[in-house]
């Protein structure tokens, strides 16, 4: 199912406004500086056409279909209309302030047109739109810049398939393309986005041609104060007319996940902890998840399990709910390690069975198999994640990280890539590393794989285990005192940790591996 939204805000009043003059197509008037002017419908409807129509000449045939709808007209009864229209505007023929003759070819509006809502609309708080708690997206028409001033459906077609690929996001709806291509043509900020469509975030692009060189400019903006959140430049060729989108598309998705979360838990932060919507808990519980130690994963458990109450059929929370047992679980949290797995599984299935297409959903179920340490051959619960968002990059990941365990490396290093260059900043970056450098140790690239944990326990927030991998992995590797100054870390954090709960977590098959590793942390001091 796509979510793409047509928003109820739309049914009321919207209005374009240029110079002195303010068009409400719904009520069918037109205001100037001296209150209500007098048009009848013919020319309103061609000065509406018009206006919609700014960025291209209007030939007479276009006139005729757009609102004659194509019925024998003559052209003594266009020039009438189109006499009209000037004359409503207080235009002429010689000064075409607003409507400019371009002889041989039509008619064209020039004058600068802004949208804007009515008042009752623009007061309206966007947070009254969010009826099931998620937030709304609105992808403007991607402008063009070419030296030679020539026009290319290129960037309609990129950000058309932007809207189609960003609507499959289960937690986002995203405004549809019919609606916000409305707005080609008119100036229109932020602020307006919110106040016509409420809409909280906005995407825009521009696409440079020049010199066979291809580039795109994009900018996340949220609508509440008007700030840029998240920008990035992508540059290519003219033959990358057809992979650039997917880039974009990989880029924008990154973003929306890292960026938009973070905004919407410093939103929710802000709120006191009665106020909070599902939503708000949901996005709270993220903020707290992702730092991998004891207190944080209990108070993100109990934002997920608020927001689960609040909304029973909120399946991606059920599946974060699932994300916090399976790390009471892998990391030790809990004494009753048992206890955890049953609730990660309870918790995992009950999301899968609300939202079967939610990639979430699929992910809390393909890590199961990591607590239980069933490693077969089957990772079909991530496959379908990765089907069903090809650009999850946490479903990639826990692929790579199965599949690793397993040993089998070749197809882990291709998740990890691929993971890696969706979410360049993902909060899982430091456990990806420390995957990728398991699989190198397990095909026997020691030096690389002792370059990767080090590098994945400096990446950011990351569990002791990982730290873990690193001190093993540099021992040996002959970097004693690396791995000396690593274990001491380990401590620090967690003064209980073991041999053995390092082997609950990483149910390694490969024999070897295990017992070199087992080795490693044995002799840096770690109990058994």
């Amino acid at each position: 199912m796509l979510w793409i939204s047509e928003p109820a805000q739309l049914k009321l009043r919207m209005l374009l406004r240029f110079g002195d003059f303010t068009l409400d197509s719904d009520r069918a008037e037109l205001r100037g500086p001296d209150g209500l002017v007098h048009i009848e419908p013919k020319p309103l409807a061609l000065l509406t056409l018009l206006i919609e129509n700014t960025d291209r000449v209007l030939t007479r045939d276009d006139m005729i279909e757009g609102v004659w709808g194509g019925r024998i007209v003559s052209d003594a009864a266009v020039s009438t209309v189109l006499k009209q229209v000037r004359k409503a505007l207080g235009d002429d023929g010689r000064t075409q302030k607003y409507l400019r003759t371009v002889h041989g070819q039509g008619h064209r509006f020039v004058a600068e047109v802004r949208i804007a809502a009515a008042a009752s609309a623009a007061s309206r708080r966007v947070s009254e739109y969010r009826a099931d708690g998620r937030p709304t997206l609105a992808v403007l028409p991607f402008r063009e810049w070419d030296p030679s001033g020539r026009r290319s459906i290129l960037p309609d077609a990129i950000a058309a398939e932007v809207i189609s690929s960003l609507s499959r996001l289960r937690w986002l709806k995203v405004i549809a393309r019919e609606t916000t291509f409305r707005f080609r043509n008119a100036a229109m900020d932020v602020e307006g986005v919110r106040d016509v469509l409420g809409a909280e975030y906005v995407l825009s692009g521009v696409v440079h041609t020049f010199d066979g060189r291809l580039d795109v400019e994009l900018e996340l903006s949220e609508t509440a104060e008007g700030s840029v959140i998240w920008a990035e430049r992508l540059i290519g060729q003219f033959g990358d007319a057809h992979s650039l989108p997917k880039s974009i598309i990989n880029s924008v998705l990154a973003a929306l996940e890292i960026t938009v979360s973070r905004h919407e838990a410093e939103i929710a932060l802000r709120l006191p902890s009665e106020s909070l919507d599902a939503w708000s808990a949901f996005h709270l519980g993220l903020a707290h998840v992702y730092r991998f130690n004891r207190n944080d994963n209990a108070i993100a458990a109990g934002l997920f399990r608020q927001a689960t109450e609040l909304d029973p059929a909120f399946a991606a929370a059920w599946a974060a709910r699932s994300f916090t047992s399976f790390q009471d679980a892998f990391m030790g949290f809990l004494p009753d390690r048992e206890a955890a797995v049953r609730e990660a599984q309870a918790t995992a299935e009950r999301s899968v069975e609300i939202d079967p297409l939610e990639p979430l959903a699929n992910f809390a179920m393909g890590r199961l198999p990591i607590l239980t340490g069933s490693l077969g051959s089957d990772t079909g619960w991530l496959d379908r994640a990765v089907e069903l968002s090809p650009s999850f990059a946490k479903g990639h990941y826990s692929r790579a990280l199965v599949n690793v365990l397993a040993g089998r490396t070749g197809e882990t290093r291709q998740d990890i890539e691929r993971a890696m260059q969706l979410s360049p900043l993902d909060p899982l970056m430091g456990p990806m590393l420390g995957v990728r450098a398991l699989s190198l140790l397990i095909d026997g690239r020691q030096d690389e794989a002792q370059e990767q944990a080090l590098r994945a326990v400096r990446a950011g927030p990351s569990h002791v285990i990982n730290a873990m991998t690193a001190a093993a992995i540099s021992a040996l590797d002959g970097k004693a005192d690396e791995a000396a100054q690593l274990a001491a870390r380990v401590r620090e954090r967690r003064p209980d940790v073991t041999v053995g709960l390092y082997f609950l977590a990483l149910p390694i098959v490969d024999c070897s591996t295990r017992d070199q590793l087992a080795g490693a942390l044995s002799g840096l001091g770690f109990a058994r």
